[in-house]
């Protein structure tokens, strides 16, 4: 990859992130741009090792200013998918939940908790197998030994299969 090119960050889609050249160039860019506007500035009158100091340190500062910035891009980023997540997750009519490996309750939105007449912060002190009728829990058991060593995440419902919670 060309070390000036700009890439999309994998955590935050749709944020850009710049390397670290590409970042030094911009910064150097900006600060040619503030050192034109100060002609009469005490730089030149100083030794040539603290000038090359005093340059290092001011395009350090607008690096940071641009890292800064970008740190500001993805936070925005973040909050907007945040709040996609709540409509898709928390407010879907559907219950969704998320277990785990022990089958407690890790996650679940409003609905689930209403399915369950438990509020949400009472449900992820429960184990769903407690939720599932008598009759059912051999067939939950099977399920999730399967699915333990596929290694796979479950995410098909089967319509065949009717209702295998009791409600408390």
């Amino acid at each position: 990859m060309d070390d000036h090119q700009a890439t999309r960050s994998p955590q935050s889609p749709g944020v850009e992130t710049q390397p670290l050249q590409a970042l030094r160039d911009e910064a150097e860019s900006r600060w040619r741009v503030c050192a034109a506007g100060m002609a009469n500035s005490a730089s030149p009158l100083l030794p040539h090792d603290t000038g090359l100091l005093l340059h290092e340190l001011q395009v350090h500062q607008i690096e940071l200013e641009l890292q800064n910035e970008q740190l500001r891009s993805a936070q925005r980023a973040i909050e907007i998918e945040r709040s996609r997540y709540f409509d898709l997750y928390d407010l879907a009519p559907v219950a969704y939940c998320t277990l785990s490996d022990k089958g407690f309750f890790l996650q679940a939105n409003q609905t689930t908790a209403t399915l369950f007449g438990l509020s949400r912060e009472a449900l992820v002190e429960w184990v769903f197998f407690r939720l599932i009728l008598k009759a059912d829990q051999y067939a939950w058991y099977q399920h999730c030994q399967q699915l333990n060593s596929s290694g796979a995440p479950q995410t098909k419902v089967d319509p065949s299969v009717k209702t295998i919670f009791q409600l408390i």
